[in-house]
């Protein structure tokens, strides 16, 4: 191998290189205002709370002997964010070190990224500008790497962003609150990592050759981030990478106080569980989800909606869904549940399957297993939600009295259009998100009664269904 040198440096170490190079394979500038937000905001807190050192990330640089520059290979997005905060702080050239950008896009979102900067900085930093890129450029580091082998340069940045194997939206997730910990002994951060790498290879069955299941996968990309979205009253679709800033809220600990006023019902019901946990734990009682008990790994003051704390109350929000979703759509055997269970394998799972010979524990262990057709998949994913929320907020016993009213709704799709696609499914539950997000009590999910199929409902494709039971079901409600 040639030559690699690593070192610390700290910003202005790289915003000063003069043969400072954005190669031609280079993609465009693409961060979005919420990444320039987040990186603000984690340099304003750094520097509120008196760090010495703030590690920003790291940058991988080609040693291009050829053309006499250190040409960017990892670290761009940070970087030219961090010149357009050098800019708005000190209205400088944002080209003085020579960077060229070989795409309209980047060109396009400098522009946009700037004017925010500009905005945040009047909001945030009016008075002392200057003084936050001072932070930025003595305090603030990067972990600086210089390789002379373009090809092993390449080889870095795919290892640094898990190329070789794609890292999972939700697994960046665990990487940054376990950073958020401070406060924390290490002791504790190993806990919460050992619960979040358990549930992504949950065993469910004693069977040998019966695969794990990555539940967080699951519960991630469809039932904790779209219901939050569509009970916002927005179209929900794929979470990815770009929309982990969902699940990125704010910290509470000493070092960290409520920022805002809109925080303080979140500190408040921080405090109050910590005060119920430590203090009232089996002389006070809290309403249980469950008709006969809540597990200890379900919390009682989370909900699937709320806004995010960082650090372990993320890990304790994270184990209570985990553990519901292990109840409501895994283990099947457990009397908890029984009756929507038994509702759920009868008619989401097993009729797709032709003569209704397999039997239904059989998909148990493969959560988004394929139905008769993948419009079912997609209609299935947004009843899952659905009830869900529904049992996050109230529970047991009024799942039991609505699970077949919404399947009903939803599935009404599989018999009156011709083709239930990915796209059609992105707006339609928004309505009755927001039902069930707005009642204030059971009562009011009277509403989505008005939803339900009836003798007026055009079943136009109803002979596609070819299981005379769920037809009927869905059409009539016997």
């Amino acid at each position: 191998m040639s030559e690699i040198n690593a070192s610390i440096v700290k910003v202005e170490n790289i915003l000063s290189l003069k043969n400072l190079r954005i190669p031609e394979y280079q993609r465009p500038y693409r961060w979005e205002t919420e990444n320039v937000r987040q990186l603000l905001e984690d340099i304003l807190t750094s520097k509120t709370f008196g760090k010495k050192q703030y590690r920003i990330g790291s940058v991988i640089l080609h040693d291009n002997n050829t053309e006499n520059s250190l040409d960017l290979v990892d670290g761009q997005q940070r970087i030219t964010t961090l010149f357009l905060i050098k800019k708005a702080c000190y209205k400088e050239d944002i080209l003085s070190c020579n960077l060229r950008y070989n795409h309209m896009d980047s060109y396009n979102n400098i522009k946009s990224n700037y004017a925010y900067i500009d905005s945040w900085l009047d909001e945030n930093c009016k008075e002392n500008r200057t003084d936050y890129f001072k932070y930025i450029s003595e305090s603030c580091e990067f972990v600086k790497i210089v390789v002379s082998d373009l090809s092993e340069a390449f080889q870095m940045f795919d290892s640094q962003n898990g190329r070789g194997k794609e890292l999972e939206p939700y697994n960046l997730l665990k990487a940054y609150h376990i950073r958020t910990m401070e406060q924390e002994v290490q002791e504790e951060k190993i806990k919460c990592d050992k619960r979040w790498e358990e549930a992504t290879q949950y065993n469910a069955t004693p069977k040998k050759n019966d695969p794990n299941i990555d539940i967080l996968k699951q519960l991630f990309e469809e039932q904790l981030y779209r219901s939050r979205i569509w009970s916002r009253g927005y179209n929900a679709w794929n979470f990815s990478k770009k929309e982990i800033g969902e699940f990125k809220g704010f910290t509470i600990d000493k070092n960290h106080p409520a920022i805002f006023p809109f925080q303080n019902p979140q500190l408040l019901q921080h405090l109050t569980s910590k005060f119920h946990k430590n203090i009232l734990l089996g002389t006070v009682a809290t309403q249980n989800r469950f008709v006969n008990g809540d597990d200890e790994k379900i919390d009682p003051f989370v909900n699937i909606t709320q806004q995010i704390v960082n650090g372990r109350p993320f890990f304790d929000y994270i184990e209570t869904y985990v553990e519901i979703y292990k109840r409501m759509f895994i283990d099947i055997n457990t009397y908890q549940l029984s009756e929507f269970k038994e509702f759920y394998y009868t008619f989401c799972l097993n009729y797709g399957v032709s003569g209704g010979n397999r039997k239904n524990d059989e998909f148990a262990f493969y959560p988004k297993k394929d139905a008769l057709r993948r419009g079912d998949t997609y209609l299935r994913e947004v009843y899952k939600s659905l009830v869900f929320v529904l049992f996050d907020k109230f529970g047991e016993t009024i799942l039991n009295k609505y699970f077949k009213v919404l399947y009903r709704i939803i599935y009404s799709n599989r018999i009156t259009q011709g083709q239930v696609k990915y796209i059609s499914m992105v707006n339609i539950p928004i309505k009755f998100f927001k039902i069930i997000s707005d009642a204030k009590s059971c009562t009011d999910l009277f509403q989505l009664y008005q939803f339900l199929p009836n003798d007026n409902t055009n079943f136009a494709y109803e002979k596609r269904m070819k299981n005379e039971t769920v037809r009927r079901f869905i059409m009539k409600g016997e």
